[in-house]
């Protein structure tokens, strides 16, 4: 898959869920990059004013590597719920993929995607999105 592809990949992600009653609106930003490489950042507002803010910095070499991400979910007073990313953590971790509490808890995860993440907004919700199945 390419670089064109995974974006649009990802805007159809983001179109299935915004066409929901929980998301207010998204701005998605994509920058194909040469050598191969591309930046994908984006925000979402669901309808109890918290925000989902997301990055990604890609490498395509016969598929898509996920170089830096990071799916930062925060409440509407602006206090983090969790955030995903695989930045290298101090102490060191057995993996950089890893998920951020809100107790301030760090756990070690597998590499996880946007899909994921707003899947698990939805959960932590109890919002129902069926007609996305």
């Amino acid at each position: 898959m390419s670089i064109s592809l995974y974006f649009d990949e990802i805007k159809t992600i983001i179109d299935k869920y915004t066409a929901t009653d929980f998301i207010l609106g998204s701005i998605l930003h994509f920058d194909i990059r040469p050598g191969n490489q591309g930046y994908l950042k984006g925000e979402i507002t669901f309808v109890d004013q918290s925000s989902l803010f997301f990055r990604e910095f890609l490498d395509f070499y016969k598929k898509i590597n996920k170089v830096m991400y990071s799916y930062h979910y925060q409440n509407k007073m602006n206090q983090m719920i969790f955030r995903y990313d695989n930045a290298k953590h101090k102490p060191p971790l057995n993996s950089n993929d890893h998920k951020h509490l809100s107790d301030n808890t760090v756990i070690e995860v597998i590499e996880t995607d946007v899909q994921c993440v707003i899947n698990e907004i939805f959960t932590i919700q109890n919002w129902i999105y069926n007609k996305l199945l």
